[in-house]
């Protein structure tokens, strides 16, 4: 078969890749100038680096299972480091959670609600009960109002901005599920790396999908699909028109709305209600470490970033030449935050750091990148399951495969993995019959 698939990023490599070594002639479209998408990267020190953060977890057996086939094992290390939370103004380590138990921050009986409230996830299995209520309602009702504001409101206001009240609790269940699912016992968690970034993974995709065949074509926007009587779809592509006897399109659902497609008026107004949420990283090249922790998770409502991400304390400095660091945030596209200039945006979000760290010294800045990304998370409302599209499309033969249809998961290269896996046997089966 031809089939055309649009979006290369990991979803769409993975899936090419496994229709290629079926025989399948592949050819992927994607409008950025190179493939990976948001495992991206940029020249920091010696090295390159992704411009968003990226790790593993020990089960993440899709990704792992993928990189063993493609025999670059050896360049997966797994390391413990430790993490930190900043929570009431105050910096303190959360790497395991015993750490939970020292927290001064908390109350005694606020720790030992939140421990509960954990150990209760952690023990549920039926999730789908879950769908029914948003995470603030389940939260206050198993750990009470103070552990909401001190530690999770924080958290969901960064990640899901003016949203962050309707997140369905199924969606915070599989977080806290994957979260322990790392750790055995009241240990650290590992966290995977691949030395070289993991962009080694997806150039080795994409070279295997050349070498079966396949094209990729980047700097190319797909403005079109038209279906045909025959089931043939015929893709438009600057300027030109291909017909492909299936497609799979693997950006968020909404995109669908702008192609002209015979879709009906239930399945637009189910696609149109799910939103994404932008994401927004800002990487500091400093001259000096900022801190003794990995990951740190900010608890602040005031703070315009959740999480200070210090990747040169999971690897050893050498190469970097310099301590990198993340700030992430999540955001509205439309949001005065996500349309702000670079240079706001950085001086925002340093002002922030200069809170958090009172003794930093902005002179060990060595360089500031901003970078942002449309369509990053889907927002998973309560009830998400009523509107969670099939991987089928009402059009015959075009296929939907996105990070909005792995719920209860959360998007990550491990759930992108396993969906260019899930979509590839399906569109092979299909047509196989």
């Amino acid at each position: 078969m031809d089939i055309a698939i649009i979006g290369a990023g990991p979803t769409g490599l993975t899936a090419g890749y496994e229709l290629a070594k079926k025989g399948h002639r592949v050819s992927l479209f994607e409008r950025e100038e190179r493939h990976g998408r948001l495992i991206d990267t940029v020249r920091v020190g010696d090295k390159q680096l992704e411009k968003f953060y990226h790790h593993l977890f020990t089960c993440d057996t899709d990704i792992i299972y993928l990189i063993e086939e493609l025999k670059l094992s050896s360049r997966l290390c797994w390391l413990s480091p430790r993490n930190g939370m900043y929570i009431n103004r105050a910096l303190v380590p959360f790497s395991s959670p015993a750490d939970l138990f020292t927290c001064r921050e908390l109350s005694p009986a606020e720790r030992f609600s939140l421990a509960l409230f954990l150990l209760k996830a952690r023990l549920t299995t039926d999730w789908e009960k879950l769908d029914h209520s948003t995470a603030r309602e389940w939260i206050i009702r198993h750990a009470g109002e103070q552990v909401y504001k001190k530690v999770w409101a924080p958290l969901l206001h960064s990640k899901f901005d003016r949203d962050a009240d309707v997140i369905s609790a199924a969606w915070l269940w599989s977080r806290i599920k994957l979260r322990s699912a790392t750790r055995k016992h009241l240990l650290r968690e590992r966290l995977g790396y691949m030395q070289g970034t993991f962009m080694m993974l997806y150039d080795a995709l994409a070279s295997k999908i050349r070498e079966f065949g396949g094209s990729i074509r980047c700097s190319q926007m797909v403005s079109r699909i038209t279906p045909h009587a025959d089931g043939s779809l015929e893709v438009f592509c600057g300027g030109r028109s291909e017909h492909f006897e299936a497609v799979i399109l693997t950006s968020a659902p909404s995109a669908m709305l702008d192609m002209e497609l015979p879709l009906p008026g239930w399945y637009r107004e189910n696609i149109g209600g799910i939103k994404y949420k932008a994401h927004i990283c800002a990487l500091l090249e400093l001259a000096r470490p900022l801190s003794p922790y990995y990951w740190i998770t900010v608890a602040d409502m005031a703070c315009p970033f959740i999480a200070v991400v210090e990747h040169t304390n999971l690897l050893p400095i050498d190469g970097y030449r310099c301590h990198a660091v993340y700030l992430s945030r999540y955001a509205d596209e439309k949001s005065d935050l996500f349309l702000s200039s670079d240079e706001q945006l950085q001086e925002q979000f340093l002002n922030a750091l200069m809170r958090l760290f009172p003794q930093w010294d902005r002179s060990t800045i060595i360089k500031v990148q901003v970078n942002r990304a449309r369509d990053v998370q889907p927002v998973i409302r309560r009830g998400y399951s009523r509107i969670l599209p099939p991987l089928a499309t009402p059009v015959n033969n075009l296929y939907l495969a996105s990070m909005a249809q792995i719920y209860p998961e959360d998007r990550g290269q491990n759930y992108a993995i396993r969906m260019g896996r899930r979509i590839a046997r399906l569109v092979d089966s299909t047509k196989s019959h």
